[in-house]
């Protein structure tokens, strides 16, 4: 490690313990930063969707039964969450990050009945057997959490 000369120190400590435009503007910098941070909004929410699901069931040697399928509604997590990066002369790397990602925050299990069901052959089911009872979960909640857990 270099140590400073005591002219480099007193220069230094000037500078640190002076008011010029530099240095202020420097210290304006950060403030804007953690200004920037408290003003901006998280638009993370819940939002509805379509999508389309098959499924199959198939017997104990794996033969294809039938094959379900239909247009659901489900909900999604979508929208972008406050992030932060600023320099930090105390953190080993250099600066501070508080990355968000928008993601569920509670789930529930959603019953859907799936109306359009064909046998192997291809023809379509039309009796007791034309629908299928799938679970699957989607968010009810969503909300900003640390990115990566």
């Amino acid at each position: 490690m270099r140590k400073l000369s005591s002219i480099s120190c007193f220069v230094l400590c000037l500078i640190l313990t002076s008011n010029t435009p530099l240095f202020q503007a420097h210290v304006q910098d950060l403030s804007d930063l953690t200004y920037m941070r408290t003003m901006e909004q998280s638009t993370c929410t819940t939002h509805h969707s379509q999508i389309h699901i098959s499924e199959e069931e198939q017997d104990e040697a794996g033969n294809m039964l039938r094959v379900c399928g239909g247009t659901v509604a489900v909900a999604k997590c979508e929208g972008t969450c406050v992030s932060l990066l600023q320099p930090s002369a105390r953190n080993p790397s250099g600066f501070v990050k508080d990355c968000r990602c928008c993601r569920e925050a509670i789930m529930e299990l959603k019953t859907i009945e799936l109306k359009e069901c064909f046998r192997s052959d291809g023809n379509r089911i039309y009796d007791s057997e034309g629908t299928m009872t799938i679970h699957l979960e989607e968010p009810a909640e969503c909300a900003c959490h640390e990115c990566g857990h």
